[in-house]
């Protein structure tokens, strides 16, 4: 699969605009959703639009229960003036450290969506790197911790669900698949793997997050990004607001239907 383009949508038909997006997602990693025409109320078009694309998984959760599942489809993203910056990244303005979403599910989405409400004054992009990139990358650099992330099981858990995968996981059709967010680490897991897990992501912060590798995607209202959780690691600039909402996306995940 290639890494990441654009998808221009000349239509207001969530059905219409799901088959062209459909056949993007067949190829490309990430693919920013750019309407060129106007969608009308977009929890409407975007309802029914990743409903044609697959079987959506209820992701919502409540930051103040310290992330339980609150089975809703959809996940707010936004700037909350009233909630410490390290209280939940979802409500702050801090950069996001790369990651996946779905690292501490059993049964997780194949792709995640974001759609627009309102842009940042500046900065918020949404980050993204591709797996071969970042696999070259570490066999230049680091061919130790390569090993290490590529035959040690880790277990990551939140709110009473957990999953134990590879950090990365070369797959016999080649592609790689990843499984990392370092603040979903089981606390009960192993010494060595916790720090397994902190190296990945002080090499993640150090050489990697703020490097050439890294492809920036910046959401104008309406517009949307779709991306293979497990095929790319994400993470988000810092940015800049006045009050709150003045960054708002809205968030979801699905099952792929062929």
């Amino acid at each position: 699969m290639e890494f990441i383009t654009d998808v221009k949508l000349r239509t207001n038909d969530p059905v219409e605009a799901a088959k062209v997006v459909k056949e993007a997602l067949k190829k490309y990693k990430v693919i920013k959703v750019v309407p060129e025409w106007y969608l009308g109320e977009l929890r409407g078009f975007y309802d029914v639009f990743t409903s044609e694309l697959g079987d959506p998984i209820n992701i919502g959760e409540d930051f103040t229960q310290a992330g339980a599942q609150t089975h809703e489809k959809w996940l707010e993203i936004r700037y909350d003036d009233d909630i410490p910056d390290l209280a939940a990244y979802r409500h702050s303005k801090n950069a996001q450290p790369l990651h996946t979403d779905e690292s501490y599910i059993a049964d997780p989405a194949d792709i995640m969506l974001f759609y627009s409400i309102n842009k940042a004054i500046k900065g918020g992009a949404t980050t993204f790197i591709d797996g071969p990139v970042l696999l070259e990358f570490l066999k230049e650099n680091n061919p130790e911790l390569l090993e290490k992330l590529t035959s040690t099981d880790v277990r990551y858990r939140k709110a009473g669900e957990e999953r134990t995968e590879k950090i990365i996981d070369i797959k016999e059709d080649g592609l790689i698949h990843f499984n990392f967010n370092y603040y979903c680490v089981d606390p009960k897991e192993t010494e060595a793997n916790r720090a397994l897990n902190k190296e990945f992501f002080d090499f993640l912060q150090n050489y990697v997050a703020h490097s050439h590798m890294i492809e920036q995607v910046t959401l104008n209202p309406g517009e949307a990004v779709l991306w293979w959780d497990e095929l790319v690691l994400h993470g988000r600039t810092s940015y800049d607001v006045k009050k709150t909402n003045d960054r708002f996306i809205w968030k979801t995940g699905f099952k792929w239907k062929n």
